[in-house]
């Protein structure tokens, strides 16, 4: 089996990551319970972290594994979505897997996976698979430790058949409201549920109603509880483009200094909320030293996360993809950057929040371009409605026939001081990325 075949074979699986919902109207855990259990569960033969939440759980889990593996140890990542390939999902020690690996890897499973397939009709995902798949590959590549990012919700996301060491729940807001609930307690209660009987659980800063539903999780599963906020506080010192100094507080003591190549506030955040996490495991006996968490946070890297391609004019991209995460864009873009103009290329799903996103992106902007994209066609809400929506803030916008087109007028249109934005969700900023880095297409079925 070639890398193509392979992945030709995965997504003749159901891709709910391409349709509106980006999940099954009814989700549980019969398919990835299935799958593992075809598999010789893999899942129980390494530690993991499990972390869950609305804003910035792949930017946490990947600090984690970067403190972590700075420890000494042989570390699997887990997340979604991929930016311009599938291999990103999958990495041992910070490198995505490799094609020839991918392909073995798919044809050493797919035994297993049809005896699932017969047994059970159509049961099984892309998402399913790709994650049992991810599994195996850790449990072959004799890592000591997984952290893995759940894909939407928590308590019936395929991740959730893992028992970690230590569960993390990042900020929630509103996000998937057709799927995980229509208020921000029922979105904490889906999220809450990667809380594991006596696993640790270190949880961001929340609004009331979020941490009173995650305190009694906590509760109910005897989980000690650590809040960032309460327990773990931070304070930013310095900030300038694509870099900050922040000092952590904790019980154990004062991380002082510590120099995250990272914009934003809420990375800081972040950033406490693995420190939590780090710490919980060096009480649980894995050998986290203050100077793994200051060396790892220190050369974490984040693509895609307010992502500085170049300056004159500032190029960044950032896939903000609910109106959480687009209000704390917006708040770190002005603090950070001095351009006198901004111009957004927007493209953003049509199941999430469209009209408060819109408005979130079009009181910072000065002009929107709304362009047609290749990939995730399906989920894209029409760039018309995306611009009249924008347009309906006072802010001018109009449509693009491609991302490419859409970058290259917002390139002509910008002066050396200015800002050009790219955000909007994750299958935009892969797309701009292969413009803008001259780099040839994997796929456009899915990112």
């Amino acid at each position: 089996m070639t890398y193509k075949e392979a992945l030709d074979y995965l997504y003749g699986f159901v891709d709910f990551e391409q349709q509106p919902g980006a999940a099954p109207e009814r989700m549980d855990l019969a398919g990835i319970g299935a799958l593992t259990k075809a598999l010789g569960h893999p899942e129980r033969l390494w530690k993991s972290v499990h972390v869950a939440g609305t804003k910035g759980k792949g930017s946490t889990a990947a600090m984690i594994a970067a403190i972590v593996r700075e420890s000494g140890y042989r570390v699997g990542l887990y997340t979604s979505p991929h930016l311009v390939s599938l291999r990103e999902r999958i990495q041992v020690d910070g490198a995505p897997i490799s094609e020839p690996e991918f392909a073995e890897l798919v044809e050493r499973a797919r035994p297993a996976i049809e005896r699932v397939r017969l047994r059970k009709g159509d049961m099984g995902s892309f998402f399913d698979v790709l994650t049992a798949l991810s599994f195996v590959y850790f449990k072959e590549r004799r890592i000591d430790l997984a952290v893995i990012e759940c894909g939407l919700g928590g308590r019936l996301d395929s991740t959730n058949v893992i028992h970690p060491l230590v569960c993390a729940i990042t900020p929630i807001g509103l996000d998937h409201t057709d799927r995980l609930g229509e208020t921000i307690a029922e979105i904490a209660r889906e999220k809450a549920g990667i809380v594991k009987d006596g696993a640790c659980t270190i949880t961001a800063a929340q609004t009331r109603e979020a941490s009173e539903v995650i305190r009694e999780a906590c509760r109910l599963r005897s989980s000690p509880l650590v809040e960032v906020g309460v327990d773990v506080r931070y304070a930013r010192k310095e900030e300038t483009v694509g870099r900050q100094v922040v000092d952590i507080d904790t019980a154990a003591g004062r991380y002082e200094d510590i120099r995250l190549p990272l914009s934003g506030a809420y990375q800081a955040g972040n950033a406490a909320t693995a420190v939590g996490v780090a710490e919980a495991l060096a009480e649980r006996g894995m050998e986290v030293t203050r100077r793994a968490v200051q060396r790892g946070l220190s050369t974490v890297r984040l693509p895609g996360r307010m992502q500085v391609l170049q300056d004159r004019p500032w190029v960044v991209l950032d896939g903000a993809h609910n109106v959480l995460a687009a209000e704390n864009l917006v708040d770190s873009l002005r603090g950070v950057f001095p351009a006198r103009r901004v111009i957004v290329v927007l493209s953003v799903h049509r199941d999430k929040a469209v009209g408060a996103l819109c408005s979130a992106i079009a009181r910072y902007a000065d002009e929107v371009l709304v362009p047609e994209r290749q990939v995730l066609r399906n989920r894209q809400a029409a760039p018309r409605e995306v611009a009249e929506a924008i347009g309906s803030c006072l802010t001018p916008a109009r449509t693009a026939s491609s991302v490419a087109a859409a970058i290259a007028e917002s390139m002509r249109r910008a002066e050396p001081e200015d800002l050009v934005l790219v955000t909007g969700c994750f299958a935009l900023v892969g797309e701009a990325l292969e413009v803008l880095c001259e780099l040839e297409p994997e796929e456009t079925r899915s990112r």
